[in-house]
């Protein structure tokens, strides 16, 4: 092994050991956000996060089977005038395999998902963030890198824009940094060429009515260019109930230079309802593209109700899927099963999650346990390699 790889896993498992000896304070004591009055506080006071833990997958048809081991710390300092920084670390050891590249198809050994400087003025409630960080919106989630600008100083209207130059996707069951892992199942290098995406948004509340309008422009040079418009919906109703929908238009124009000569303009059509109660959700929804498609749209991440949305934007595609998830103190639970239709082919994919703090007094400890099931006789790609299996997975982990 690499002499720089045993020394990040001796620094690692050295902080793990300091922590377990309690020179770490709680993770909850103190805020996200909250303010020092020097900057020295700001660094003292910081707080340190992470967790140590086992995960282990088998998959059918010889897709990727092993079991690791995996660690991750994270330190924020508290904002000082506006400001604060981060940084996040990642390691993955392999336990076993049992083809050889299994674990690397997977995840990569080490992995510093975060790296940033982060400002906000509360009373012109305008931020920024530079650097490697954390980011959920409509097309970019996990981790990006690049910087994101927030505005939200009118009423009823918050603004933001995110230049995101690569992506990585850092959990428990899949560890993948910046650079994409080993190109397994064509991950598209997950970094759009050279300029990266820009995505720009700003979301409208309309007053004493419970929708939201959702305008934005979504665009990776050199390979396609997006407008859209959402509209999403939470209206409660008696009983504590909330019915949610949302209505999803996508235009995407596809560029020559990835394309080729027949690259065109393409349309997307998103749909779903659902209702809420007390922590249990159910719903359905319907998706449908025109002959061109939007089939890179999904490259820096997606909020659909599936982990793999294999084949959901290719050109030519029409999806229909319900989930349910249900949310209580020790307990999350989430299923979800959807056909795509694609040119006389379908893909059928279902997913069932479970995860949770069994244990009272120990809420730093977590199980999981998830399978998901692949069924795809169409041309589309799956990033993560494999067109047909059913995929086990379960890990423990501690958080701190």
């Amino acid at each position: 092994m690499p002499k720089r790889i045993l020394g990040i896993g001796f620094l690692f498992f050295s902080v793990a050991f300091s922590w377990a000896n309690g020179i770490f304070k709680e993770p909850d004591r103190l805020p996200n956000d909250a303010y020092a009055r020097t900057i020295e506080q700001a660094f003292k006071n910081g707080y340190i996060n992470g967790h140590i833990g086992t995960y282990a997958q088998q998959s059918s048809h010889k897709d990727p089977t092993f079991i690791d081991l995996n660690f991750s710390i994270s330190y924020e300092t508290l904002r000082w005038k506006g400001y604060k920084i981060g940084v996040e670390g990642w390691l993955n050891a392999k336990v076993f395999e049992v083809y050889p590249h299994d674990f690397a198809h997977n995840k990569d050994i080490f992995i510093l998902p975060k790296i940033y400087a982060d400002f906000y003025n509360s009373y012109e409630r305008f931020g920024i963030r530079v650097g490697r960080y954390g980011i959920n919106e409509e097309w970019i989630t996990h981790n990006t890198e690049g910087f994101s600008v927030d505005y939200d100083g009118l009423q009823y209207t918050s603004l933001h824009f995110s230049w995101a130059f690569r992506n990585a996707y850092v959990e428990n069951y899949y560890s993948c940094g910046f650079g994409g892992c080993d190109n397994f199942g064509d991950r598209v290098a997950r970094k759009y060429r050279v300029i990266g995406a820009l995505y720009l948004r700003g979301s409208f509340d309309i007053p004493q009515f419970p929708v939201k309008l959702t305008p934005y422009f979504y665009t990776a040079p050199g390979i396609f260019f997006t407008t859209a418009l959402k509209a999403s919906m939470d209206l409660p109703v008696p009983y504590d109930i909330f019915v949610k929908s949302n209505v999803h238009l996508i235009s995407y124009i596809q560029d020559k230079g990835y394309y080729g000569p027949n690259a065109g303009a393409g349309f997307a059509f998103l749909m779903d309802g659902s209702v809420y109660w007390n922590g249990l959700e159910g719903g359905v929804g319907f998706s449908a593209t025109d002959s061109h498609g939007a089939s890179m749209i999904d490259a820096f991440g997606q909020q659909t109700p599936f982990e793999r949305p294999v084949g959901m934007f290719w050109g030519g595609a029409t999806t229909i899927y319900g989930f349910v998830k249900y949310h209580m103190n020790y307990l999350d639970l989430s299923a979800g099963i959807r056909n795509t239709f694609i040119n006389s082919k379908n893909v059928f994919n279902w997913e069932l999650k479970a995860s949770g703090t069994p244990i009272y007094n120990f809420k730093g400890l977590q199980l999981g346990l998830s399978v998901i099931g692949m069924n795809n006789s169409s041309e589309a790609i799956d990033y993560f390699g494999g067109k047909n299996y059913i995929l086990v997975r379960g890990f423990v982990q501690y958080k701190f």
